[in-house]
């Protein structure tokens, strides 16, 4: 399970066993929840003031795909659009899911891939996510590790090629 699920999970957990409201609430902080948690495996939650990092990785399933800052494999999904920009996965169980890889003020590092295939766009909770040959990208909560691409061909979503298309090999 990711950070990102963990830290949702945790979340909500709390939110059903509220104090009463004359208690002041304590909030704490990511690597307290963490800490709490144990160790989790995956993905690094992007926050939206991180800049995107990404890189080319070749996947044993797919061959030559994208990959995150942590070496894990970005997806798109057929259903959002490309012209302009726009995301069917606005809605927890979905973003809990297929996470959307995010950008503070479009900020993307990219050394290995075409600077014109990359972009974002504003989603409907204003964060900016990162598109690549104009696809929303995602990183799939199954992927266990670096080079997964256990979310390929999942509900028509698909591991993204450098070329901004369907990896494939």
């Amino acid at each position: 399970m990711s950070r990102f699920a963990v830290l949702a999970l945790v979340l909500a957990l709390g939110a059903c066993s509220a104090q009463p409201a004359e208690e002041p609430e304590e909030t704490a902080s990511l690597e307290e929840l963490e800490a709490a948690a144990g160790p989790v495996a995956g993905p690094t939650p992007v926050l939206p003031g991180d800049i995107a990092k990404l890189r080319v990785e070749q996947s044993a399933a797919v061959g030559p795909v994208v990959a995150d800052r942590d070496h894990y494999t970005l997806y798109f999904h057929e259903k959002d659009g490309t012209n302009p920009p726009s995301s069917v996965c606005v809605e927890a169980e979905c973003t809990l899911v297929w996470i959307p890889l995010l950008a503070a003020g479009g900020q993307i590092e990219a050394p290995d891939l075409d600077p014109k295939l990359l972009s974002t766009f504003k989603r409907p909770d204003g964060l900016e996510q990162v598109t690549i040959g104009g696809h929303p990208v995602y990183r799939y909560v199954d992927d266990e590790g670096p080079g997964d691409a256990v979310g390929n061909g999942v509900d028509g979503r698909f591991a993204i090629s450098p070329a901004g298309a369907k990896a494939a090999r």
